[in-house]
């Protein structure tokens, strides 16, 4: 049995994957030329994702990342998408899912100092949002501040949550869940993709916990995507999804409640409960081949 150890979570929306400044904005009430992100703003409805009056929690792909990070695991590029994939995408779902693979890698890059790739899938990203037409979400001083702190995780981490919480309230306003629904899909799976492409993972308990955790995770992403297919337009996705819930099933996950305690000073909170996991290499192996075949169809 895998323990996880108490996380420490920064303080942004942990959901939706456009948060990589793709489609941000200041917070409201936030003051121009400063990095701050109130504590404040990590209230139910900015931490999750609503659709039809429920609301599910998502991590957000810096959280991969940064776990990814912490684990140990050595920062391999090749595993990211081909930035030519989103350029060469021509329908609004196909569109919207890399816009979330994207802001997965740029999360990965940019939490491994990779300053020059984060910089390239920013400006991929920035394409992918005007095809869809969010450029009145695009806050260009909220990228340029992106860029100058590229270097910075905590300014990388504050930037989402503006993003976030902006890109959501355009997109509700807009009436486009169906593209919220698809990046967030296309960010979650690429999370995924970039935790279980290297064999390392197999060996480090924090994150066969994390997997673990997805299981909730996924049946959350579910209820979202499913709330957006009358049409049928997300009927791939959403088999490809339940195939790889069906392979999570096995899983064996324990979790113990800890209340969590913020430092608001450093706007911080520290998440002490505590996950444990059970993962044989067999169905570690069985639930990465499901998410490469997800990923695999994002990327056709």
């Amino acid at each position: 049995m895998n323990r996880m150890e108490p996380k420490r979570i920064a303080l942004l929306a942990p959901g939706f994957a456009l948060l990589l400044a793709a489609c941000g904005g200041g917070e409201p009430g936030s003051t121009p030329g400063t990095d701050s992100l109130s504590t404040q703003a990590t209230d139910k409805e900015s931490e999750l994702i609503g659709v039809g009056g429920k609301f599910f929690s998502v991590p957000s792909p810096v959280q991969a990342a940064i776990a990814i990070k912490e684990a140990g695991l050595k920062y391999q590029k090749d595993l990211t998408a081909p930035l030519e994939k989103g350029d060469a995408m021509t329908a609004r779902m196909a569109q919207a899912m890399m816009m979330g693979v994207y802001g997965a890698d740029m999360s990965y890059a940019t939490v491994h100092r990779d300053a020059q790739s984060a910089l390239a899938t920013l400006e991929t990203i920035e394409r992918l949002s005007a095809k869809l037409e969010l450029n009145n979400a695009f806050d260009k001083a909220l990228v340029e501040r992106f860029k100058a702190n590229m270097g910075s995780e905590d300014s990388l981490l504050r930037f989402s949550g503006m993003a976030f919480r902006a890109a959501d309230q355009y997109l509700k306003a807009n009436d486009a869940l169906d593209v919220s629904a698809w990046v967030l899909a296309g960010g979650w799976v690429e999370g995924m993709h970039l935790t279980l492409a290297d064999p390392a993972a197999a060996k480090s308990p924090v994150l066969l916990a994390r997997i673990g955790e997805q299981k909730g995770t996924l049946d959350g992403l579910l209820t979202v995507v499913d709330g957006i297919n009358a049409d049928g337009a997300s009927d791939a996705l959403m088999k490809g999804l339940k195939e790889l819930r069906q392979e999570m099933e096995a899983v064996k996950t324990t979790y113990v409640f800890e209340a969590p305690v913020t430092d608001a000073a450093k706007m911080t909170t520290y998440i002490n409960s505590k996950s444990t996991a059970e993962v044989s290499a067999e169905q570690l192996a069985a639930i990465a081949a499901k998410v490469a075949a997800l990923r695999n169809m994002i990327l056709a």
